[in-house]
């Protein structure tokens, strides 16, 4: 039996949430991090609700169906964390190579000596030497992270391609913000412990499937 991680409840006619969501590296979100900015009147318009329900139904029948429906996706979300963390890093560093986001200059992120010809290097030219790299792997962008598609390799091979960049420091130093409980999808917000350097801050939605859909990490 899957352990509840949400408890989704009425309150002065609006629905809240207590509890916490686990998607790796996008963030662990607690309590007030997570809504649902819908009324009930609009939440009984949503597909899923209409999918499921095949008579009329009352509010407590809706906020029971919400609650195994999120709980499940939450479930399944940290099933698939491997997959999840390897498409959120290729999104990061899609975006960290169209912009140059110079990470030298953050000292706990740059490893000086893992830099690919000694101490010569700028940063456009790391993104020059890795950038066929990063293009190779955007096929898996936008793609689901179910396990219907293995993407756990993803992680390792861009750390690969960037040895001088220290990723524990950078996944350790993402903030979680929001996200949002929608039909059919989980949208979230993050930012990052380095001024926004990197996570401007960035967000997107996790489909059904678990796909990173519509991100945006606009400087």
């Amino acid at each position: 039996m899957t352990e509840d991680r949400l408890r989704i409840y009425r309150a002065d006619n609006r629905l809240k949430v207590s509890g916490s969501i686990d998607l790796g590296y996008i963030g662990r979100f607690l309590d007030d991090q997570i809504r649902i900015d819908h009324s009930i009147e609009e939440i009984r318009e949503w597909n899923i609700v209409k999918d499921h329900f095949e008579r009329d139904f009352t509010d407590d029948e809706l906020i029971a169906f919400l609650n195994r429906y999120f709980n499940a996706f939450a479930a399944k979300a940290e099933e698939n964390r491997e997959n999840i963390n390897g498409d959120f890093l290729l999104n990061i560093l899609d975006d960290m190579d169209y912009y140059e986001t110079d990470f030298m200059t953050v000292d706990s992120l740059f490893i000086e000596d893992k830099l690919f010809y000694g101490n010569e290097e700028d940063i456009v030219e790391i993104y020059n030497t890795v950038r066929d790299g990063i293009e190779s792997l955007s096929a898996y962008l936008g793609t689901p992270n179910d396990g219907s598609v293995p993407k756990g390799h993803i992680e390792s091979v861009l750390r690969s391609f960037y040895p001088m960049l220290d990723f524990d420091v950078l996944t350790s130093n993402i903030v979680a913000e929001l996200i949002g409980l929608n039909d059919g999808n989980i949208s979230f917000l993050c930012s990052d412990n380095f001024d926004n350097l990197i996570l401007h801050p960035a967000g997107g939605i996790l489909d059904e499937d678990l796909g990173i859909r519509d991100w945006y990490n606009l400087e």
